[in-house]
């Protein structure tokens, strides 16, 4: 009976036991799943941190852009004599960037009093450049209703004429100015509402006023640049073309001179054989006279006596004239 009952007891065990090994197997195949899936979502959730803090860099960056925006807001909207002062110093800067330091003159004065912002230096004469801001007339613009724009955009026509009209002034053609001024308006906005005017192009023409902007300075001042560079093309090359000039002049008289030298040179030796026939019949008349005389020497002197008179005479001749 006891050995029954410790059978039934052993066998019990064993089957605890067994079901606590398979429980925990199993709970070890759940613990392993349990972090592996920890795992993933860790990584997965490191990713997505990873993403988000490159957004927070990206929304830093955009902020910071943001801010500097705002300064230069800031910035437009100080009082106009600093605006002024602002928009020239961006002006003096494109300037001095593209053109050669000696060609700008930074508030150039004209013999009334009146200085203008910027005059470039070309060999023709001087270009004028001013620098004009309306911002206040087109703020109210750009905020105004829909019923409002009409007559703002009135007012903003007749800003920018008068701006014109001051940078005209500045034309100055017995001061050696060129016939026309360049007027910079340092605001895209602006810049674009001035050229989709007609009737504000149409006066500026009138005024013989070019308007530039931030985007067409540029270009403005890579054509002088470039007319620069061909000016000096050109001075060199009529630098040339005086030296060549003065190369052919040299030249033609060389020949004129080798010409006249060659005249003179043929006329000598045409001399010279005239010259050397006149020796040779002059040599000739002198050997037959000397023949002459010797033949009548032996006649009519005496043997060992000479005539005196006959030789003086002999020795007269053969002395050339």
């Amino acid at each position: 009976m006891l050995t029954y009952l410790a059978f039934t007891i052993l066998a019990v065990a064993v089957v605890v036991l067994v079901i606590l090994l398979s429980l925990r197997e199993q709970f070890s195949k759940n613990i392993i799943q349990a972090q592996g899936k920890a795992l993933d979502s860790s990584r997965v959730v490191s990713e997505e941190l990873t993403k988000l803090y490159e957004k927070i860099g990206g929304l830093d960056r955009e902020s910071r852009q943001i801010l500097q925006l705002t300064k230069s807001f800031h910035d437009i909207l100080k009082p106009t004599k600093a605006r002024g002062e602002l928009g020239e110093s961006i002006l003096e800067n494109l300037l001095r960037d593209v053109l050669p330091e000696e060609t700008v003159i930074a508030q150039y004065g004209f013999k009334d009093g009146k200085k203008v912002d910027f005059v470039i230096k070309l060999p023709q004469g001087l270009v004028p450049i001013d620098a004009k801001f309306s911002l206040e007339v087109f703020q109210s613009y750009f905020n105004a209703s829909e019923e409002e724009k009409v007559s703002k955009r009135k007012a903003c026509i007749e800003s920018i004429k008068k701006r014109i009209q001051e940078a005209s002034a500045y034309i100055y053609p017995d001061e050696a100015t060129s016939d026309f001024c360049l007027m910079y308006v340092p605001s895209e906005a602006v810049y674009y509402f001035i050229i989709t005017e007609t009737s504000l192009l149409e006066f500026a023409h009138q005024k013989k006023v070019f308007i530039v902007g931030p985007s067409t300075l540029y270009a403005y001042l890579k054509t002088i640049f470039i007319g620069f560079q061909a000016m000096k093309i050109e001075k060199r090359a009529k630098k040339i073309y005086a030296d060549l000039q003065r190369l052919e002049k040299d030249v033609n008289t060389f020949i004129r001179e080798y010409g006249v030298l060659g005249t003179h040179l043929r006329s000598a030796a045409s001399k010279y054989d005239d010259v050397a026939k006149r020796a040779d019949n002059i040599s000739s008349k002198l050997n037959s006279i000397g023949g002459d005389s010797d033949d009548h020497k032996g006649e009519s002197d005496p043997p060992g006596q000479k005539n005196p008179d006959h030789s003086r005479e002999r020795h007269s001749q053969s002395i050339p004239q």
